[in-house]
């Protein structure tokens, strides 16, 4: 099973190098990047050029990317060209980098009068019958594309997506029925929603259909309250990593999770500090 670092560790300008060399120096079998380059230092085609050149520097890594179509709540126009723009990275993506996997949103759904961290609020829980429908057309299309690359396409168990909760997950894979079609389980996100889900109940709904996923640790300031959570490094929160660790060990299609962080402190010593924690539980659970 391969370990990834996230970006969001060490994420903005001038960056890239240093990232793939935090990665490879602690022990990293590769990183998750996004889809579309935000920072000033690269263009979007000078950003893919220099992710390419990365993997040929570190051969044996691993990258993923993370990106979005709003197949939900986009317009028509926006939707058409999003699609064939992210058809043409898969491509990319596959040709440059040898990607496998890909981390994936549906577009960001908000109920009306909603603030961002109502998250119950927002995604499934505002969506409508018309939000699965275009996006499991979408997905369709993105899957066929994808499985023509080998790839799988894992949609990010997040709040105000509507593949937010394994329940809503169930729902839009099942309407999708396309086998490059899966989720990327991330028990962070579901944790702070107060409609989350257990982990051993997100195993039993979507445990076939486990592609990718997420680590990450959520410290619960007030139960399942929007405003009460702080993210902190793997080992230290409310989220038991080795249950889900356990799980990933029976279910994880792709043999390849990423680890994240989502906390506004000193990321390259949370690198370092999480990798020894994916190391003991690889160790304690008989992971490869």
């Amino acid at each position: 099973m391969k370990t990834l670092l996230h970006v969001n560790y060490h994420e903005g300008a001038n960056r890239l190098d240093n990232l793939f060399k935090i990665a490879s120096k602690y022990g990293y079998d590769g990183v998750e990047l996004r889809w579309r380059y935000k920072f000033a230092d690269y263009d979007q085609a000078s950003y893919q050029a220099k992710v390419a050149q990365l993997k040929q520097q570190y051969p044996d890594f691993e990258i993923v990317f993370g990106g979005a179509v709003n197949f939900c709540r986009g317009t028509k126009e926006d939707v058409e060209r999003d699609t064939a723009q992210y058809l043409e990275f898969l491509e990319w993506a596959k040709t440059n980098c040898g990607t496998k996997v890909m981390n994936f949103f549906t577009g960001g759904v908000m109920g009306q009068g909603t603030s961002y961290v109502e998250f119950d609020k927002n995604g499934s829980g505002a969506a409508d019958e018309g939000d699965y429908e275009r996006s499991a057309e979408g997905l369709r299309i993105v899957g066929d594309k994808a499985q023509s690359l080998g790839i799988l396409i894992a949609l990010e168990t997040h709040n105000c997506y509507l593949h937010d909760l394994p329940p809503a997950c169930k729902k839009l894979l099942d309407m999708c029925g396309h086998p490059a079609i899966g989720i990327n389980y991330d028990q962070g996100n579901i944790i702070i929603n107060k409609n989350g889900t257990p982990i051993q109940q997100c195993f039993e709904l979507l445990g076939d259909k486990i592609h990718y996923a997420h680590l990450k640790n959520m410290f619960i300031v007030r139960g399942h309250n929007a405003s009460g959570y702080i993210g902190c490094r793997l080992s230290d929160g409310h989220i038991n990593n080795l249950t889900i660790m356990e799980g990933l060990k029976k279910h994880l299609k792709s043999g390849i999770f990423a680890v994240e962080y989502p906390n506004s402190g000193d990321g390259i010593y949370a690198a370092y500090k999480d990798i020894e924690y994916i190391k003991f539980l690889k160790d304690y659970l008989d992971i490869q």
